[in-house]
């Protein structure tokens, strides 16, 4: 039975509604799915969750249940004899899942059932005339089934950063968990000089956040309080899929679009370091999910420089810094794009720009500035304040910074996961700290700090396929590094400005991270965490150096992009497998 063209024209202005919701609600949209997704589950499989997975059964009848009745639809046959069919996917549902005992079996369920469900889906209502669409909502929907998989596979307390432990009434604990603790049963801040407890000097944003979070589960909905903290990953999941989200909305404002759209959305949705971000529990993805929303306000208002615009770069940079004040790094740039507009209007428009101006400073001036300015007022606690690292193993104190920078010996990458000294029973030093900041971010920006051959014991050929991992990243960095030059000198799809403001925050983000690496000399200073913007503009460049699909006639163009192309798709692939390997025991 053939489609009509009422049917297709209905089913057309369908699709189109759909995307037009998740567009003008993409955020909204991922936090529901996020919660949704995450908390039956209670944000991990280590211990058994019969909700979670009758949740997931429950996910799986629907869908497989409607895309049976589309298809028979279609097809022309009556909805009768989509019947058996429905009771066939979820005879074969119930049978999975009385195989599913273990962590490992609940993880590979979850990430089986998302990429399955995610194909299907794709497959079963694709439309050529919304090709970009489909594509892109194809690709967030398997890069969220990696995250999530990760992220239930990642407790609160494991490949985590200076979080400790989750402290009791009464208790000023230590660490992320610690400071969330605090605020939970104490409703305010540390109220005494903060230096001798560690993160306790971070603004309160993302633990405050997270305290009333912790308040509607355990306070409202009654949920077990260990069951509770590791609920807060919903958040921090959220927090980094609003980055990618961001991401793609950047990319779109310039027009990028096939290849050159798909593969900076390849990269940036499955690069590794927002995977791992969506699991941490502390500061970094509240604090780089507003960074990326000042930003995208930035590149919004530089093209229609509104109060509205300018008020939400305000309350971004505002609340990046009240959760983590090197999100004042965007401020420079964001300056820079704001003395170009007023200079090119300053005849005709400056009451107006002067007027917005001041609103962006009674915003963003008192939320990023109240608790350092408190603490400088109360303790005499610097507004730069750093907490020192006491002297252990991984110092680099005795090789000089010049030293660092120029050492690019191949002993350094024979082992692509990052080296860190360490001691054998006996208690004497075997191997070496990572010192060249270079090195060192380019494999924690694959592998972090925690996942190296140890996760791969018994599962060695991993490491064989990490080796291919890291260096097929590195290819792609030194492309988008090439990229962002190329880019910069050569006429593209953005304005001069607009180049000079990416350029100079990944300028800002880099030469920040060299200074750190200077001025504490530690291992953990050299952290792609404190670069993961850099992977968005370096995507964005890849794409704005590509030329526009008509003109790929030309062979060496068509096989660049195709190349490229390839080479994101296995970058992909092996991100996932490589973090969905990690996990498992």
């Amino acid at each position: 039975m053939k489609i009509s063209h009422t049917n297709k024209s209905g089913t057309a202005d369908t699709v189109s509604r759909i995307f037009g919701f998740l567009s003008s609600h993409s955020y909204i949209s991922a936090f529901i799915a996020c919660v949704l997704a995450l908390l039956p589950f209670h944000a991990s499989v280590m211990e058994e969750s019969r909700f979670g997975i009758g949740a997931l059964f429950l996910v799986y009848c629907v869908v497989s249940s409607f895309v049976i009745a589309v298809v028979c639809g279609r097809r022309g046959y009556d909805i009768k004899v989509s019947l058996p069919f429905t009771i066939a996917a979820a005879a074969i549902g119930v049978l999975g899942i009385s195989y599913v005992r273990t962590f490992n079996q609940r993880l590979a369920m979850v990430m089986i059932v998302g990429t399955v469900l995610s194909l299907t889906l794709y497959f079963t209502f694709y439309r050529k005339e919304f090709k970009r669409q489909f594509n892109c909502l194809l690709i967030f929907c398997l890069s969220f089934t990696v995250k999530l998989t990760y992220v239930l596979g990642t407790t609160v307390y494991e490949r985590q950063h200076d979080v400790n432990w989750f402290g009791e009434p009464d208790e000023a604990a230590p660490g992320h968990l610690g400071y969330v603790a605090y605020l939970f049963y104490n409703h305010h801040l540390y109220d005494s000089d903060y230096r001798g407890i560690s993160q306790y000097c971070h603004p309160p944003l993302h633990h405050a956040l997270s305290a009333v979070w912790l308040k509607i589960l355990n306070g409202i909905f009654g949920m077990d309080m260990d069951k509770a903290v590791e609920s807060i990953q919903v958040l921090t999941m959220f927090y980094a899929l609003t980055i990618i989200i961001t991401a793609y909305k950047i990319f779109r404002y310039f027009k990028l679009d096939g290849k050159a759209l798909y593969i900076p959305l390849i990269i940036t949705a499955f690069h590794p370091c927002f995977t791992f971000l969506g699991s941490l529990v502390n500061n970094d993805a509240l604090a780089w999910a507003l960074t990326m929303g000042a930003v995208w306000s930035t590149v919004k208002w530089y093209k229609e420089p509104t109060m509205k615009n300018i008020v939400c770069i305000a309350l971004c940079i505002g609340l990046g810094m009240m959760s983590k004040l090197s999100a004042a790094l965007v401020a420079p740039p964001v300056a820079f794009v704001f003395l170009v507009v007023f200079i090119r209007n300053i005849k005709t428009s400056w009451k107006k720009y002067v007027g917005q101006f001041t609103v962006f400073g009674c915003i963003c001036a008192p939320l990023g500035l109240l608790f350092p300015v408190r603490s400088l007022i109360r303790w005499g606690i610097p507004l730069t304040y750093v907490q020192e690292l006491p002297e252990m193993d991984q110092s680099i104190k005795g090789i000089t910074f010049w030293e660092r920078i120029t050492d690019f010996s191949l002993v350094q990458v024979k082992n692509v996961y990052e080296n860190w000294l360490w001691r054998d029973e006996n208690g004497a030093p075997h191997g070496f700290n990572e010192h060249n900041p270079l090195i060192a971010i380019l494999k924690n920006s694959i592998f972090g700090e925690f996942i190296n051959g140890n996760n791969f014991a018994s599962r060695q050929y991993m490491d064989k396929v990490c080796v291919v991992f890291f260096w097929l990243a590195t290819l792609i960095a030194a492309a988008a590094f090439v990229s962002i030059i190329v880019g910069t000198v050569r006429k593209c799809k953005a304005d001069r400005v607009q180049k000079l403001f990416f350029v100079s925050f990944y300028v800002m983000l880099v030469g920040n991270l060299y200074m750190l690496s200077m001025n504490y000399r530690f291992v953990c200073s050299m952290n792609f965490r404190y670069l993961m913007p850099t992977v968005i503009i370096g995507a964005l460049f890849l794409g704005f150096v590509m030329p526009d699909d008509e003109k790929d006639g030309n062979a060496a163009v068509k096989l660049m992009k195709t190349g490229l192309l390839a080479a994101s798709v296995v970058f992909a692939a092996l991100s996932s497998l490589v973090y969905f390997t990690a996990i498992l025991y």
